[in-house]
């Protein structure tokens, strides 16, 4: 099987057989196998930042790799989009389809993606990209800007699919 590099926009595989201890976000896995017909979940790349986590969404789609991404696509996204980091650079997670015609925009609603960031005495919100400051009042309703070890990923998409028939 063919891996990509990472790139804005690429699909990557999320192994849901691997073991998910705290100290295996550090092992590298550069040399382990992924069989296509092993069961995984898929994700996307949405933005790249290496300080604060990158951007990824998830998708529902849970299964052996498929022949194309449509059907990953297509599946809707399993929950609001997050930040990780240590997956791709210890090659836990691979990318597996690029699209050069990825628009953040388009394909991913960008413009939407909101975290709340700051201290509860001086709330901001990002939002598609921007900073902009909020008040206490209206911060219930977003997502911290958390960053998650890919162990942490793969256990939010297993409580996910707990009772899903896949």
């Amino acid at each position: 099987m063919k891996f990509f590099q990472k790139r804005v926009g690429s699909i990557f595989i999320v192994p849901l057989f691997l073991p998910s201890e705290c100290t295996d976000n550090i092992k590298s896995y550069a040399s382990v196998d992924f069989p296509p017909t092993e069961r995984y979940a898929f994700g996307r790349l949405i933005e790249v930042d290496e300080s604060g986590g990158d951007l990824v969404e998830i998708f529902n789609y849970i299964g052996a790799i498929p022949s194309s991404p449509m059907g990953i696509v297509n599946s809707g996204l399993m929950c609001k989009p997050l930040h990780v980091s240590l997956g791709f650079k210890k090659k836990r997670w691979r990318f597996i389809f690029e699209d050069p015609n990825y628009d953040k925009i388009r394909d991913s609603n960008y413009q939407e993606i909101t975290f709340l960031m700051g201290t509860p005495e001086m709330p901001t919100l990002g939002v598609g990209g921007e900073c902009k400051r909020t008040t206490v009042y209206d911060c219930e309703s977003y997502r911290e800007w958390l960053v998650f070890t890919p162990t942490e990923v793969e256990g939010l998409i297993k409580a996910s699919i707990q009772g899903m028939h896949y």
